[in-house]
């Protein structure tokens, strides 16, 4: 396992099988490479990224489950044929988090991806964590983001 400190506020772990993505990639999966942070495995296309938000006036008194919401309505206008399979909540450190998964099509193509997302709220910032695998091998690979997720250190 590989150690990073994002943000310079939360430590985690990720798989030796993953390389860090360019900020080109950061580019053309997520739109922009500013405030995040990414992974990926090329063998298994599993993309694990992490982004963050300076809460502002506004958001000081939002929560993440409605970031959360907020992040789920772009991409249920942005990704193809999105579709919520479930949406969960569980603690990061002693932070309260909350997550969605989903399933969407690739640009048109037979291709289902499956991710999830993840939000939680951290001293002054909002933390988004993108999970994203193809369907086929969703199965077996959700057990490696749950590894991650538990890795989680905040300091």
């Amino acid at each position: 396992m590989n150690n990073v400190k994002v943000n310079n506020e939360i430590d985690l772990a990720y798989p030796d099988s993953f390389r860090p993505m360019s900020e080109e990639e950061l580019i053309r999966y997520f739109s922009a490479a500013e405030n995040r942070w990414g992974v990926y495995d090329t063998d298994k296309h599993i993309i694990l990224s992490v982004s963050w938000t300076k809460a502002g006036f506004l958001q000081t008194f939002t929560d993440a489950e409605s970031v959360l919401i907020g992040i789920e309505s772009r991409m249920r206008r942005s990704l193809l044929n999105y579709q919520k399979v479930t949406d969960y909540e569980m603690k990061i450190g002693k932070k309260k988090a909350n997550g969605v998964r989903f399933e969407y099509r690739v640009n048109d193509a037979r291709l289902v991806q499956v991710g999830d997302v993840v939000v939680f709220k951290y001293k002054k910032h909002f933390y988004v964590i993108h999970y994203i695998t193809r369907k086929a091998t969703a199965g077996q690979d959700r057990g490696m983001f749950k590894e991650v997720l538990d890795s989680i250190a905040l300091n």
